[in-house]
Parts: C-alpha cells; structure tokens; sequence
C-alpha cells in the first residue's frame, strides 16, 4: 500500500534482483515454496541415507564388497590399524536421521493464522538454513565417496557362491518348468536343495543326481545347460537394463 501503483514494478525488479520468480500472492503466511523445498531436500537427504546405509553394510569385514577411499586421518581405527571404518556414509547417516524431523518443522509451521502469523514462520529461520547446511553436507560427503569407491568384484563373487548355487534354484526351476510344469520343477528342486544341504555339495551336483533318480526326468538338463544355470551372471534379471537407464537419466540431466 506504501508504494500506490508502483508496487507491482518493484516487486518484479526486487524478483529479478533476486534472481527469483515473483509469486502471485504475499508471501508471509503462504510458506508452500519454502516448506517445498525443504521437503526436496528432506527427499534428497533419505536418498543419500539408503546409499550411505547399503555402502556402509557392504564394507563390513564379513561382506567387504565395497570400500570408502582412503586417506591420512579417513576412516581409521584407534583399536584396529587395519580397519577402514565408513566415514563418509557415517556423515549422511547421521543426516539422513537429522534432516527428517526439521522437514517436520517446516510442515507444522504451514498452519498459520490471518496474514501474518506469530511463531510459524519465525521458526522457520534457523530450521531451514539447517535443512541446507545438511544436505549440502551428505551430498558433498557422498559425492566424494562414489568417486573414490574402491570395488571388489572377486568378493562379490565369492559371496554369490556362499551358498554353493542354492541362491539360484529359481533359475532352475524355471527352466524345468517349460518341461514338465512349475509345480513338478518345483518338487525337483526341492528336492535337490535338500539334498545339496545334506550332502555338502552344490545345487548342480544335487540337481543333476536328483534328475538322474527319476528316470521320468532323464535328459531334462544336460551339462551344458547346468553349467548355464549354475552361473549368477546368467540369472542377473534386468540389473543391467535398469542401470543403463539410470545412467541415461543422469546424462539427460546433466544436458539440460
């Protein structure tokens, strides 16, 4: 009211100084935009919290498929001079536990009374400046551990065949049931995980003896066959199609 006709021009100069969109209606009690972007950035914060949580779990001594990169003064141990301990994920974990309660904050300040309400956006002040700072922080921390990710494909493989094939008796049973139904291929395989259990050896060497058993099955799998479905790589469903269109996602945005 203080500024008559020319309030519209000086709001769409302050704007463009701003480098901002000029919104339609006041701002003091409509805090849509705000609680917006912190609800973007609460969601970019769980995302890099599930990516930190799986790094973290694949880096333990028992798993070791991944590790963080290494440095002086990153990720060792007081107790344990051989131990890299996940300092990078540790840090987007503990933002991923922080962000979600100040994205709380933001929502419950959105009830405000009239035109200009008391406490609800004032507690917006040091809340959202937080919500930033983290996850600046995790996106930052994550960042620098992906480009020095250290992989250990011979480990990872290593720990598809703890379970000596056993892991694929659905490919297994997938290939007999094209032969004699998914219930019959069922019953084999059942019966050959059993008998890889009991016996010590792998789900090949139980599915070819327990085929062998029943002359009703003779000649259902030969060698070559068991050897295909006795290898992960061949049972990887579509892991390397949802990766490549990952990647072209990314790509496409960073085009834009």
């Amino acid at each position: 009211a203080s500024l008559g006709d020319k309030a519209p021009a000086v709001a769409a100069q302050f704007a463009r100084e701003l480098g901002l969109d000029l919104p339609a209606l006041p701002w003091h009690a409509h805090r849509d935009r705000l609680v917006a972007v912190a609800t973007a950035l609460g969601l970019l914060t769980g995302t890099l919290g599930k990516m930190a949580r799986d790094l973290s779990l694949m880096m333990q001594t028992e798993v070791g498929e991944v590790a963080e990169p290494s440095g002086p003064g990153r990720g060792g141990s007081s107790t344990m001079p051989h131990k890299r301990n996940p300092v990078g994920c540790a840090a987007v974990l503990t933002v991923a536990v922080r962000v979600p309660p100040l994205v709380a904050t933001m929502l419950a300040g959105m009830v405000q009374e009239h035109e200009r309400a008391l406490g609800g956006w004032q507690a917006e002040w040091d809340t959202l400046p937080q919500i930033v700072t983290l996850a600046a922080g995790a996106l930052r921390q994550l960042g620098d551990v992906a480009a020095g990710l250290e992989v250990d494909a011979a480990r990872m493989r290593a720990n598809l065949d703890l379970t000596h094939g056993l892991i694929l008796g659905e490919a297994a049973m997938l290939a007999l049931g094209g032969r004699i139904g998914r219930l019959e291929a069922h019953h084999v395989v059942e019966a050959a995980s059993r008998r890889a259990v009991e016996q010590g050896v792998t789900l090949r060497v139980a599915l070819a003896a327990t085929i062998a058993a029943n002359p009703a099955h003779a000649g259902l799998l030969d060698d070559v066959e068991l050897d295909r479905l006795s290898d992960p790589a061949h049972y990887a469903g579509q892991a390397a199609a949802f990766a490549d269109a990952a990647v072209a996602a990314w790509q496409a945005l960073r085009a834009v």
